[in-house]
């Protein structure tokens, strides 16, 4: 009964509060509730937060018609009793525009790289999709690519046993379980159609459908699984297929290198990249097949890029045209 009386009090205060012609004072508080309400549109929202919601925007001096008309729809969401049982049960789903379920048993669902298109742009950090935080700072121990004869498809980052590991966009937990070679692992599925992984941990902090916002805690730094010391293994996936963490995060500066990426079919299979890449900036152990790789193309057309005939010795800090 209260969570009625106060959307109708909230409904009826609208008119006197947005048009009652008075100069409204500046308040900070309308930011970080226009910010929350934006972030629970794609992350769900329960009936006690909805109401929590209601309370600070009633402190307000007047309120937009955009707030009380995103309160009214998660009040029908949650009243409504023919909603969809995935929405019942996971809230809003991730990334429905790219996958057909949410499964919580198979580890990869792997989309064959024919089902792909050539090339597609996707937006990975926005206010609605949220923004990136890296999962661990610290160095990095290996690179994605082939290792010992096997294909290592992220990125280790060094840590100690217990360090706080955090997710690296908004998203909700597929996977949090102990899973062969990766020891406890937790994936997570992202608003932007990008998967995550994190394994190794010691100890995991979330559950299988658990919303969870960039940059809150999932689990603690460990060596479970195959490993030969603490350290956190990070994945991208689109789609099941690996990609490059490197090509489309700086895990220098800790950040993305553009908010949108390209996703490319190539020789190599799926590669990723920012979508204003026009130039590569050679790093330590690069090669030309390696740059080539990463921005989906063929050495020759490598070559072609930057003018050259013969290839030679990449130096780091090198610049080398790859669009």
């Amino acid at each position: 009964m209260k969570f009625i009386v106060y959307i109708l009090l909230f409904a009826s205060l609208l008119p006197k509060l947005s048009f009652a012609g008075i100069e409204p004072k500046k308040d900070t508080s309308r930011v970080v509730g226009s910010a929350y309400l934006t972030r629970s549109k794609a992350a769900g929202i329960t009936k006690s937060q909805l109401v929590d919601i209601v309370d600070s925007l009633l402190d307000l001096e007047a309120i937009d018609e955009r707030e009380i008309e995103l309160i009214s729809y998660y009040n029908s969401i949650l009243v409504s009793t023919t909603a969809n049982l995935s929405l019942v049960k996971y809230g809003n789903v991730p990334a429905t525009n790219f996958y057909d379920d949410f499964d919580e048993s198979t580890v990869f669902q792997i989309t064959p790289e024919d089902e792909f298109p050539e090339s597609q742009i996707i937006k990975i950090e926005s206010d609605s999709l949220g923004v990136y935080h890296h999962p661990r700072i610290g160095p990095v121990n290996s690179r994605f690519g082939w290792r010992d004869g096997r294909m290592h498809k992220g990125i280790d980052i060094n840590l100690n046993r217990g360090d706080a590991v955090v997710a690296a966009f908004d998203g909700m937990v597929r996977i949090a379980h102990l899973q062969g070679g990766f020891g406890n692992v937790v994936i997570i599925r992202h608003y932007n159609g990008l998967e995550t992984i994190y394994a190794h941990l010691s100890k995991i902090k979330v559950k299988p459908g658990q919303v969870v916002l960039s940059g809150q805690l999932i689990g603690l730094g460990g060596s479970t699984g195959h490993s030969s010391g603490p350290h956190l293994h990070f994945e991208v996936r689109f789609k099941g297929q690996a990609v490059n963490p490197a090509s489309i995060i700086s895990f220098t500066d800790n950040k993305t290198f553009n908010d949108s990426i390209v996703v490319k079919k190539s020789r190599y299979g799926i590669c990723a990249y920012p979508s204003n890449a026009s130039m590569h900036t050679v790093e330590r152990g690069d090669t030309w097949y390696e740059v080539a790789k990463r921005y989906g193309l063929s050495m020759k057309e490598l070559c072609v890029l930057n003018n050259i005939e013969k290839r030679y010795y990449l130096k780091p800090g090198q610049k080398l045209r790859v669009n």
